[in-house]
């Protein structure tokens, strides 16, 4: 007996091809010129950073090292100590980019949820603040951090990036919080949970590919910070590693430009595999969170 129901195949629809038109190889012959120029010098400091001194120096020079060596790394590492710098910068970054994304974070849902005036005042402020350039206020934030003795202070750096990072990250987060449907948030809340609890089950998880990018972004700007960082700091062992290239560049002159360049892509190194593995994150889905 043959049953009523028949099991229908699914067909799937295939894509078509993309047409090979005069529009679509202009468009990759602009992006090969961006990528040409924006990774080409990087690609340049790498063959530099394992390629020996005398390469360096000959004229008319190579594309590819005929030679390869880690001397450069070596010297970097062992004569010159620059694993403390990089501690430094590492420990500098990271509580800074933290207590950016947390103060951030609340600021921007408060911003978004509550339509106050006191609150678009401050915000606005703050966005005043951060178009103001940093030059600017060196003098006088140098002046009250030593004034009250804070200088030369790693904390006080990475409160002093916190300042100055902070207006970003309300900025960026605010339009995340703005696009989350509050009728998921005041759900949650029906069901007995807290504002604070839509917050932190709700609301932050759809919110996360904000969070990350937010952070990535601050995180790379605390790393590469460069005119506080040799103000403020006195001390040679309390130097991020951006600063402390000056210092290595006073060394070495202008004798080793290897050294200099396997010192530029430590600093790249970091910032690159950070992007690298938050891809997933940055591409994920907005309404996740409020599925789960």
């Amino acid at each position: 007996m043959t049953s009523a129901a028949t099991t229908a195949t699914t067909v799937r629809p295939t894509k078509p091809k993309p047409k090979f038109t005069p529009a679509r190889f202009a468009q990759y012959v602009m992006m090969a010129v961006v990528l040409f120029f924006s990774v080409g010098p990087l690609v340049w400091v790498v063959i530099n950073a394992i390629r020996p001194e005398t390469e360096i120096a000959a004229y008319p020079p190579k594309m590819l090292p005929q030679q390869v060596t880690g001397e450069h790394f070596a010297a970097l590492f062992g004569l010159y100590d620059f694993g403390t710098y990089l501690v430094n910068s590492f420990a500098v970054s990271i509580v800074a980019t933290t207590l950016a994304l947390v103060l951030g974070t609340l600021a921007a849902y408060a911003m978004a949820r509550f339509d106050l005036r006191i609150i678009r005042a401050m915000g606005e402020l703050s966005l005043v603040a951060y178009l103001i350039p940093p030059i600017l206020v060196l003098v006088p934030v140098t002046q009250i951090l030593f004034g009250s003795g804070l200088g030369d202070n790693r904390v006080a750096l990475a409160v002093l990036y916190t300042a100055t990072l902070l207006p970003f990250a309300l900025w960026i987060l605010r339009p995340y919080f703005s696009g989350i449907a509050i009728d998921i948030e005041e759900a949650a809340m029906i069901d007995r949970c807290t504002r604070f609890g839509a917050f932190l089950r709700v609301v932050l998880p759809q919110a996360v590919p904000g969070l990350v990018s937010t952070g990535i972004f601050t995180f790379n700007a605390a790393w590469s910070e460069y005119l506080f960082a040799s103000t403020v700091m006195t001390t040679t062992s309390k130097l991020p590693a951006n600063a402390a290239i000056f210092l290595l560049m006073g060394h070495m002159g202008t004798g080793s430009w290897g050294l200099l360049m396997a010192a530029a892509v430590t600093l790249v190194a970091p910032v690159v595999i950070l992007f690298i593995f938050a891809q997933r994150w940055l591409i994920s889905g907005i309404g996740e969170g409020s599925v789960k």
